[in-house]
């Protein structure tokens, strides 16, 4: 199963993203998250996600030219790759390497998964319900949000001994 959550910058997105992997754990799922780089004006590389240093050795090897480098720790295993910009379906058939329940996206407006919009005006919510498959609104700054935006992730994921 594949949820988005979506909004504009600074209205809560990974705030309400790092909420539901919690919720999701708590209820024993097992969860993968996309996160899409917001645009700028930047030049292209100014403008990607900021790497490791290059005191590290996996690092190195990219940076000598290794089109992916991969480090195994004793819990952890941590991937870079050199690839164009890349669909959402993309990402997630050919880089979302584990079995799990979910899949949280945070970004990716213009895909086509359900989503829930988090938006912190009215203004916000009016342009951004006209998305494709939007499922929830949610201000987080509302009283009840967190209360009611659990039950409804009860409820959409189907999730037994909700109160």
């Amino acid at each position: 199963m594949i949820l988005q959550i979506v909004g504009y910058k600074n209205s809560g997105k990974t705030t309400l993203m790092a909420h539901t992997i919690q919720f999701l754990k708590s209820n024993l799922l097992t969860v993968a998250t996309v996160k899409h780089h917001g645009h700028s004006k930047l030049d292209d590389y100014e403008a990607d996600i900021a790497l490791q240093n290059d005191s590290v050795d996996h690092m190195k090897h990219f940076n000598a030219g290794a089109d992916q480098s991969i480090v195994q720790g004793q819990h952890y295993q941590q991937t870079v790759t050199r690839t164009e910009k890349q669909s959402l379906e993309e990402i997630i058939s050919e880089s979302v390497t584990i079995e799990s329940n979910v899949i949280l996206v945070e970004g990716f407006k213009s895909a086509r998964y359900d989503k829930v919009v988090v938006y912190r005006d009215e203004e916000e919510r009016q342009k951004l319900s006209q998305l494709a498959n939007v499922k929830y609104f949610v201000n987080i700054a509302d009283r009840d949000a967190w209360a009611l935006y659990d039950q409804w992730l009860f409820q959409y994921f189907k999730i037994e001994g909700m109160h």
